[in-house]
């Protein structure tokens, strides 16, 4: 079989087969969401993961009891943060790591009791990076508490103008260069919102990756893949999307538990398909073969498949 044929009919079976409306996987009670796995109670949710009765989340992980949040990781009682990591019962916090009871804060760390507060660490008790004991604190707060958010976000933005802001943000990398919001990082290159990857050069949204390239959406446990869309727990895959549990396959879609697969879609726990075809394993070796050594050789990649 030629390149162009295996990718004629591979399109073929790609429009032969119903898309999903949404992609909920291993969830419960999730509604109005889409790309949400392993998770409970969420409504108006996408693309998050491990998060349980909250609503108007937006890229989290392991977020609970939280309401209109973006690329939050292990929180707790959070309303209105965007990028806040394992803080608990906080509220308009911005790039912010092991904060609890805090409000309207910027670039701030291990922080607990800051209203208002930018680029601080190891503080508590703080009105707009002013110290205060705790029985100040907690009556100057209660007439900030009462101002609608837009009056404090503005007094919080002027804030931010009398401090130096970095390049990118990121933390805890070893030999890692270039990107943004990389966290938790080794040996890796050209990484956004990426964390606790190994080995690995040009991801997006990805984690707990090791000899990756080109993926995006990678929830955890990859090895050795290489062009791959929103795939899991996968090993020596590529040009792969929305699978899996996946093992030594290309160019599959939608699929679960395959292994030694090429161009399947829709399918669950095979092993030696070819376009949805099955073969015994020496057939399957010299039919995939010849392909793959075509697409090589010709540099095809995805070449025009659209899903």
């Amino acid at each position: 079989m030629t390149a162009d044929a295996f990718f004629k009919e591979l399109k073929r079976i790609i429009l032969a087969h119903p898309k999903l409306p949404a992609y909920i996987e291993k969830s419960e009670n999730c509604e109005y969401c889409n790309h949400v796995y392993y998770s409970k109670n969420l409504i108006y949710c996408f693309d998050s993961l491990n998060c349980t009765d909250s609503m108007y989340l937006y890229d989290s992980y392991m977020c609970a009891n939280s309401i209109d949040c973006d690329y939050a990781v292990e929180g707790q009682l959070c309303y209105e943060c965007s990028d806040p990591f394992k803080c608990f019962n906080c509220d308009y916090l911005e790039n912010c790591a092991f904060m609890r009871d805090s409000s309207y804060c910027y670039n701030c760390n291990n922080c607990q009791n800051v209203f208002g507060c930018i680029d601080l660490n190891n503080k508590s008790f703080c009105l707009f990076n002013r110290q205060l004991n705790e029985e100040e604190y907690k009556e100057q707060i209660k007439k900030y508490q009462a101002c609608p958010p837009e009056k404090i976000l503005q007094i919080v933005e002027d804030l931010k103008k009398r401090f130096p802001w970095t390049q990118t943000n990121e933390g805890n990398n070893s030999n890692t260069a270039y990107g943004n919001y990389m966290f938790y990082n080794k040996n890796c290159y050209f990484l956004f919102d990426a964390s606790h990857n190994e080995d690995c050069a040009y991801l997006f949204d990805s984690f707990y990756t090791k000899n990756c390239l080109d993926t995006a959406y990678s929830g955890k446990g990859n090895e050795l893949c290489y062009e791959t869309v929103d795939v899991d727990t996968s090993f020596n895959c590529d040009f792969m999307i929305y699978n899996d549990y996946c093992q030594d396959s290309s160019f599959c879609v939608n699929s679960t538990g395959l292994k030694n697969c090429l161009g399947c879609i829709g399918l669950s726990h095979k092993q030696y398909v070819i376009l949805n075809r099955q073969f015994i394993k020496e057939d399957y070796e010299k039919i995939s073969s010849q392909i793959k050594q075509e697409l090589k050789e010709k540099n095809l990649g995805w070449h025009d498949l659209v899903f």
